[in-house]
Order: structure tokens, then C-alpha cells, then sequence
């Protein structure tokens, strides 16, 4: 499955990039990433369940707040 994050910006080492998924809360949680799990606009996670219009998704790292699974909008799939 894939989620659109709302900025992307170069990683810690040539192939990873930093990149911003907007949760579900109005937060934004930043994870680093192997740039192969990108597109221009998505990101690749894998889908964990979904609750009152939201799904619940976890991320291919864990995010630099310690996060491995997020709650997103629907509106996050491409």
C-alpha cells in the first residue's frame, strides 16, 4: 500500500531521503528512508487495519519520534 507524505528532503546518507506523513492527529511524523520505497508523491507501508474512516499503517523504519505504526486519513492513499 501506499500513503502520499507531504515533503521529502535528503537523508543522512546518499540513497535515503527524510520524508513528512501527515497523520490522522494533524501531526507530522518525519522516518528515514531507502529512497526505493519512493515515488514523487508516495510512500510504500504496509496496511495494519483501519477504524472509523482511518488507517492504521506501519512504516518501512521506525520514525525519528519512535513511531513504527501511524493512523492516517483515507485521503493519504494515492
Amino acid at each position: 500500500m501506499r500513503i502520499k507524505f507531504a515533503g521529502r528532503r535528503a537523508g543522512p546518507v546518499a540513497l535515503e531521503a527524510v520524508v513528512a506523513i501527515p497523520t490522522a492527529r494533524g501531526q507530522t511524523e518525519e522516518v528515514v528512508v531507502h529512497r526505493g520505497y519512493l515515488d514523487e508523491r508516495s510512500l510504500e507501508v504496509t496496511y495494519i487495519g483501519e477504524q472509523d474512516g482511518l488507517l492504521l499503517v506501519e512504516l518501512p523504519r521506525q520514525s525519528m519520534s519512535g513511531r513504527w505504526r501511524v493512523w492516517v486519513s483515507k485521503s493519504a492513499v494515492p
